[in-house]
């Protein structure tokens, strides 16, 4: 229940908040790094929203109906944006914290050159490896926790989460430092003043990554290490509920329209 839920108010905001940042981008025409970062992140959410109706549809009937090859691609879909995801959120954030601004051209290049390593390498190479490893019933998905005993899954899984904790702890603290020292330079109007406005709107992602991303994260490696010990599948349970909570983050977009990000 608690998954469908989630999943159910992924959906809903998410599609909601597509739909209108769609509309505001296409009046605003801009092609600034923060448009092409936000359009980006419009396509990703875009494929996590299509494929969470099939999830829907396999926790409420408990069956799957969609094939191996989609069940896989479902599965996949989860992480690929979750990390793509991420990657941009970290993008506006240094670019932000640095005030970069590129030129037309090069914007355009890093963000095509991010889509075309996803595209062409990341993606095909996930397809070929994930959920291969075993053999699964037609009418199950998404059970590729199985696969978690294998060496080369734990070493990826550890070396994930070691790298986006990090990651994620290190612009923290900066981004803290960062707002610290506008607040005491511009304090007590400090709300009037574009440059704390900005970095205050920054750490904005910062906080989804952690309430969202970070997560899963932590207790994927605790997963990892007791996986053998869950004879009645109840940390399963609590690992698929924080992979739910990683979609949240589709109501981003709602953030933006709102002004908050």
């Amino acid at each position: 229940a608690v998954l469908i839920v989630l999943y159910i108010i992924s959906l809903a905001g998410g599609t909601l908040g597509v739909i209108m940042m769609s509309q505001q981008l296409f009046q605003r025409r801009s092609q600034s790094v923060m448009t092409m970062t936000i359009i980006s992140l419009l396509v990703l959410h875009s494929f996590m929203l299509l494929s969470i109706p099939f999830r829907l549809s396999y926790y409420i009937l408990g069956e799957w109906k969609f094939g191996r090859f989609a069940c896989r691609l479902a599965s996949a879909i989860i992480y690929l944006h979750m990390y793509a995801t991420f990657a941009f959120y970290v993008a506006i954030v240094i670019a932000r914290l640095l005030r970069l601004e590129f030129r037309k051209c090069y914007t355009i290049a890093w963000v095509g050159a991010v889509w075309l390593l996803g595209a062409l390498v990341i993606t095909p190479v996930l397809l070929s490896y994930y959920g291969t490893a075993k053999t699964y019933r037609s009418s199950e998905c998404f059970q590729f926790h199985r696969e978690l005993q294998e060496a080369h899954m734990v070493i990826a899984n550890y070396c994930l989460a070691g790298i986006l904790v990090a990651v994620c702890a290190v612009l923290t603290g900066i981004q803290l430092t960062v707002i610290y020292r506008v607040a005491v330079k511009y304090w007590p109007d400090i709300n009037s003043h574009v440059e704390f406005r900005a970095q205050a709107k920054s750490f904005f992602f910062i906080l989804v990554t952690l309430i969202c991303f970070m997560p899963h994260h932590v207790f994927r490696v605790y997963y990892i290490q007791n996986y053998n010990l869950d004879k009645d599948h109840k940390l399963l349970l609590y690992n698929e509920v924080f992979l739910a909570l990683t979609t949240m983050c589709c109501l981003d977009m709602l953030c933006f329209i709102a002004g908050i990000a």
